[in-house]
């Protein structure tokens, strides 16, 4: 039988963990620069009220699309 392995990088699971932070360590400050870097406007956002959970879980969406962006990219390069 023949076998063929292919080295996939870190794996995305490795990258995720690296950007994980407990919620109250991340300043609003820090929140809102990358939802405002990501295209959407502080000014429209505060008209729909959001709690800081809910401003940490958007964050949070958005750092993990970067990460899975990267990490697809980085696999695209492999091949």
């Amino acid at each position: 039988m023949k076998v063929t392995n292919v080295y996939l990088g870190r794996g995305i699971i490795k990258n995720l963990s690296s950007i994980l932070v407990d919620e109250e360590g991340v300043s609003l400050e820090s929140i809102w620069q990358t939802i405002e870097d990501f295209g959407i406007n502080r000014e429209d956002m505060k008209k729909l009220s959001p709690t800081y959970k809910d401003l940490y879980e958007i964050y949070s969406a958005i750092r993990a699309y970067r990460v899975s962006v990267k990490y697809l990219k980085e696999l695209k390069n492999k091949f």
